[in-house]
């Protein structure tokens, strides 16, 4: 990319986590970048969860609509040590991977060992747990809904609009904040069921990935010709703690995304921060799902939270090419 290219596509929003049909996003690649282009987004970048079979679709529809796009981008999962962990941690915050030419042979071999821990272990004890605390869940098919890239399976959203289960939510969760009320909880159910059913020491947790670390994270990364970033710290995602933080840096990560939709000021100044101190390359976006989410592309109604121009440009420095 030369100095031109970078001052046209560095000019506009910039949005490098995003997802599809392909996992679990409510647009096609194309509808996807056409939702870009009219908000805005001059670069940008696909991260659907575990897999990447969107991206020449993607590739395709930057091109006809005059967007850049980071060739590859992909969501994933890695196990934390116990000893960085505290109660309502997550234990496999999400990391994403961004390359200009990356080898994708090595993903599948990641893809094996992921989707034969979610379908053997995590999502059984996950919903074992759930029926526990009293809620009324179907019969499924676990292949069915450990294939279909979305994360989580659709079953531990889902599980809240079956029969009787909105009450069961609000009844525990009271048991546990005292001061929640059944309007917030109906207005944000999700959110809910993470912190106080599938958060470390939860009667749903369940370690979210095993047999995957970090370490086999960067190693898969540096087969691919690719980066590894801390995907959205920020906002309501993760219970990322300083602990968890550090022990990224320490294993020198390459990467963070120092912006996410629901950033804080304070988050913003902390990521900016974190990302000097270690040489971190800079990335983030809105984690936009099109159709099916409410973060918007390019996260064009909060300038705040908005990339800097220059994350383009150093990005391209420091991808591998």
């Amino acid at each position: 990319m030369n100095k031109k290219d970078l001052e046209t596509y560095g000019s506009g929003l910039l949005d490098f986590h995003t997802h599809s049909t392909f996992s679990d996003g409510g647009d096609t690649p194309t509808q996807l970048v056409e939702r870009a282009k009219k908000q805005g987004v001059t670069a940008m970048a696909l991260t659907d969860h575990h897999g990447h079979k969107g991206l020449p679709e993607f590739i395709a529809a930057c091109k006809q609509y005059d967007i850049f796009p980071i060739p590859f981008g992909v969501e994933i999962a890695a196990e934390l040590p116990e000893k960085v962990l505290t109660p309502q941690d997550m234990s496999s915050p999400d990391l994403i991977i961004l390359g200009k030419n990356p080898n994708v042979k090595p993903m599948k071999g990641y893809q094996e060992i992921y989707f034969n821990d979610l379908e053997k272990r995590h999502l059984p004890e996950i919903l074992a747990g759930l029926r526990k605390v009293g809620f009324e869940l179907p019969v499924v098919n676990l292949k069915e809904q450990c294939a279909s890239f979305h994360a989580p399976p659709d079953i531990l959203h889902d599980f809240v609009h079956y029969k009787k289960n909105m009450q069961v939510l609000k009844n525990y969760v009271k048991t546990k904040d005292s001061n929640v009320s059944d309007a917030d909880i109906e207005k944000k159910p999700i959110a809910f069921a993470n912190r106080w059913l599938y958060a470390v020491g939860m009667p749903a947790y369940t370690a979210r990935f095993k047999g995957f670390s970090l370490d086999s994270a960067l190693q898969l990364v540096e087969e691919m010709n690719c980066k590894l970033f801390i995907a959205h710290p920020g906002g309501d995602y993760g219970f990322l703690t300083d602990a968890m933080l550090n022990y990224f840096t320490e294993k020198k990560i390459h990467g963070i995304e120092i912006r996410s939709y629901l950033n804080s000021p304070e988050q913003n100044a902390k990521f900016d921060k974190l990302a000097k101190e270690h040489n971190l390359i800079r990335s983030g976006g809105s984690d936009c799902h099109g159709a099916k989410g409410p973060f918007r592309m390019g996260i064009y109604d909060r300038p705040q939270n908005q990339l800097p121009k220059d994350v383009l440009e150093e990005l391209m420095d420091w991808l591998p090419s």
